[in-house]
């Protein structure tokens, strides 16, 4: 129950967040939603937002010790590059880390391949992960921890939809399954 309540807290805070980002405005607005970024892949390769080429970034921030929420959301996002065929290599997918201290290369590189071949896994220092969730408006706060030392992170839970040069299109909210977030990235890409 006690994790229910902080999943459901963190989807509420994200609503908040999103009402402060966008201030209600009309979807014609743009938001300031992205950025540059450094960060380390997970085979050990430091990377930018300019080394996925012209391809548009479908980019999520989690963690992989997330008992729910996080691999809901990788799961979703792999179903929808699958769902995509031929057209999602026109796609990147992302998933950043906000808890770089348990998520090393090593562990990322053994997390993400479980969701999609093409979801590169990212990480970095504690200052280059806080740049790029700032870029992103992403909230994140690590819990403290029980007395085995394990902990939970709260965080926004949205999928960002970026352009070959970083401008925000889109994001998908948690719950939105793989069906829906294909027929949209479509639209963007034809």
């Amino acid at each position: 129950m006690h994790r229910l309540f902080r999943t459901v807290a963190a989807t509420a805070l994200s609503a908040v967040l999103a009402c402060a980002l966008w201030g209600g405005a009309p979807a014609a607005r743009a938001a300031a939603i992205g950025g540059p970024f450094e960060l380390v892949d997970h085979t050990g390769k430091t990377v930018t937002e300019e080394s996925f080429g012209e391809r548009h970034l479908l980019v999520y921030f989690g963690y992989a010790w997330c008992p729910d929420v996080c691999p809901t959301e990788l799961i979703v996002m792999g179903d929808a590059m699958d769902e995509l065929g031929a057209l999602g290599d026109e796609v990147q997918p992302l998933f950043i880390t906000v808890d770089p201290e348990r998520d090393t290369v090593a562990a990322l590189a053994d997390y993400v391949p479980s969701f999609h071949p093409r979801l590169v896994g990212l990480t970095g220092s504690e200052e280059q992960i806080r740049a790029a969730a700032q870029a992103y408006r992403v909230y994140y706060r690590l819990n403290e921890a029980d007395e085995d030392g394990d902990y939970l992170v709260d965080h926004t839970s949205y999928v960002y939809f970026m352009d070959p040069d970083g401008d925000y299109l889109t994001h998908f909210v948690f719950g939105q399954g793989p069906e829906k977030m294909a027929e949209v990235i479509r639209k963007h890409l034809d």
